[in-house]
Order: structure tokens, then sequence, then C-alpha cells
């Protein structure tokens, strides 16, 4: 609403800690442009808390700069440990555990399509266009995304020279989205295909309007 109003010339992501970090670092005067929006893992994380005030709250992914997002003030009292999947997987073969050995408790959280495909780059923006079109029809969106911190840097300098003005721009730090961070433990390629079926699979590809309303203290 601020962009279409012209209250904001444009709105950058806020998913990536390290676009994030990027934008407030190097173009500290686009800071009010990046959105103010809980990233994913702290939206789960504070909704648990507040659910289950005792619990212990473990991000697993990919992305080594969560650890960063995790010790900042606004965010260290919701998520307790935040480890990578390189990590995860080497404490597995510290200690002999095979997981293909162990039958699955229980099945996946079905997550909406839109929300699995956040992992590759342009996920975020391609989300967000998908419930624009489908709750707010007579709204146009203009989308812009980047890839890898060089192009990130680039796209942000086009951005406060006045170039994408009314869009909505997506910053991966990591060239192919999270499924490159410096944590993960397997191939790029192969992530992204998994992750193109992990999004199909799913029962429903946007989440409902009324989650619009949903307020995390």
């Amino acid at each position: 609403n601020k962009v279409t109003t012209g209250e904001l010339p444009f709105l950058l992501t806020s998913c990536c800690p390290s676009w994030a970090m990027l934008a407030k670092k190097y173009f500290p005067d686009l800071i009010d442009q990046v959105s103010q929006e809980l990233t994913p893992m702290v939206a789960t994380a504070r909704t648990i808390k507040q659910e289950h005030p005792e619990a212990r709250v473990v991000f697993v992914g990919p992305c080594a700069a969560k650890k960063l997002e995790a010790m900042r003030r606004t965010v260290r009292s919701d998520v307790d440990f935040v480890i990578t999947f390189e990590e995860l997987q080497a404490m597995f073969d510290a200690k002999e555990i095979d997981l293909t050995k162990y039958e699955a408790e229980s099945s996946f959280h079905n997550a909406t399509g839109a929300g699995r495909g956040y992992a590759v780059a342009g996920g975020v923006a391609e989300a967000i266009e998908k419930c624009v079109k489908e709750y707010y029809p007579g709204v146009e969106v203009s989308i812009e995304h980047a890839e890898g911190l060089a192009e990130c840097k680039k796209t942000l300098a086009l951005a406060k020279a006045g170039k994408m003005n009314g869009c909505l721009i997506e910053g991966m730090g990591c060239p192919g989205g999270c499924v490159a961070g410096a944590g993960t433990n397997i191939q790029v390629v192969k992530a992204q295909k998994k992750i193109k079926e992990f999004v199909a699979a799913s029962s429903k590809q946007l989440p409902p309007k009324e989650l619009e309303e949903i307020e995390l203290k």
C-alpha cells in the first residue's frame, strides 16, 4: 500500500539478513524502504514462544547469516539456537547416526507452496506477487530481484538513483537463494529441484487472506 500510494518509492524485502544488512550498511538512507515484516524464522519462533513459553526454538537451515540475525536484541529471546545443515550433518556423522534407518514419526507440516518456494532466488517476490493477484486483483505489482551480494549492491544503487520506483525488490545474498547458503550440504542444482518438487506437492499454494490480520507481539 505504501508503494502504490506513493508514501514509499519502492519496498525492499527483509527475509534475507545478508541483503538487509548490506542495504543498511552501504545505503543507510534506504532503511525506511526495508520491509518491517518479520522474517519467517522470527515469525515462526515468536509464534511457538507465544503458544509454548517454555519451548526452546532451534532454527536449522542453510543460512549462516541467520546466526547474526538470532543475536539481535529484538530476536535473541525468540530463537535459542541456529544450526546449519552442514553442522547438523557433522553432528550426525560424529555420533554415527544414519537417518535412513529411522522412520519419520509424523509427516511434515503441510505449508503452502508460496512459503516453500521462499528458499530459491525470486521465490519471495513470486509469492507476494501471486498473493496480490489473488486477493487484490486490481493492484499492479512491479517485481525486481537480485541474487548474490554484488548484484544486490548494484540493484540497491539503481534503486537509490530512482531507477526502480514503484517496485517490490527482493534481494538474496547468495546466488540462487537460500539453497546456496554457506551452511548447505548438497549441490545447489539438486536443492533447487527438490524445492520445486516440494512446492508442487503442497495441497495449498497460497495462504488464506485472513493471515494478514495476525499480529505477533
